[in-house]
């Protein structure tokens, strides 16, 4: 198993974790306290534009998030772009850090503002599709830290196979007791899907492109070291590999010119 190969397996570990802790994660944040802790629910919409209207397509998404902001929504929208990857003519909007009470008071704000309307006249005709998921980011298994330099982002994505779970438990238990026990320094976000397939992601950010190169200390030195040996190690990465299934890697870059205004 090369260096690449160890690192990707080991990534995706970190993110199945977050799959195991959907009830518990998903009522804590309907409690409707909507405390800090919770807000943890992400809005994401999928928009592919129509072949030839691209450049039409961002004036007009750029147009449509400045009036929302001036129109006073409450939520702040983010929007991506794939860069690598095998389907690169999306471009991903999502809202992040939310409760779900907070998609309530959207929903009243878009009726109020006629937010409907704006979309299907601004965007939608340089629109051929769309898509719309909500995600929950698990906050107590994610080591994220903000920084507004982060620029590309290398998303992760993996299902759990069937019969699998308590595999996948035991693997992900000593990979994260190791990361936390190592204060392993480098960011990631757990988040999983509602809605589609269900998936599971681990989102890793970058400021550069250097960001995609091998950190140090590696993932694999941390889990060799608590392991005791990189054999070891490999092993448990191993009855991870098996268990798991719809491996992918997608790197996003972060279009702020698209986004909300500051």
């Amino acid at each position: 198993m090369n260096r690449r190969i160890s690192r990707t397996i080991l990534l995706a570990a970190l993110l199945a974790l977050g799959a195991f802790a959907l009830a518990g994660t998903a009522s804590a944040a309907d409690t409707g306290k909507d405390k800090a802790a919770h807000r943890n629910i992400v809005s994401e919409w999928v928009i592919w534009p129509m072949r030839g209207h691209e450049q039409q397509f961002e004036e007009a998404l750029r147009k449509h998030a400045a009036w929302r902001k001036s129109a006073g929504e409450n939520l702040r929208w983010h929007i991506y772009q794939p860069v690598v990857g095998d389907n690169l003519d999306f471009y991903v909007i999502r809202s992040n850090h939310a409760g779900w009470s907070d998609f309530d008071t959207q929903e009243d704000w878009g009726r109020e503002h006629g937010a409907g309307m704006h979309y299907r006249t601004d965007v939608a005709p340089h629109a051929r599709r769309e898509a719309h998921f909500f995600s929950v980011t698990d906050t107590k298994l994610s080591h994220w830290k903000e920084d507004k330099t982060y620029r590309l982002f290398a998303v992760y994505s993996y299902g759990v196979k069937a019969g699998q779970r308590e595999t996948v438990r035991k693997v992900l238990s000593r990979i994260h007791k190791a990361v936390t026990d190592a204060k392993w320094p480098h960011s990631y976000g757990i988040d999983y899907e509602i809605g589609g397939r269900g998936g599971l992601y681990i989102v890793v950010p970058m400021k550069n492109w250097a960001g995609m190169a091998e950190p140090d200390p590696s993932l694999m030195k941390v889990m060799a070291k608590a392991m005791g040996s990189e054999k070891a190690a490999k092993g448990l990465m191993h009855e991870f590999a098996k268990a798991t299934e719809r491996r992918g890697m997608t790197v996003f870059a972060y279009r702020k010119d698209l986004s909300t205004p500051d």
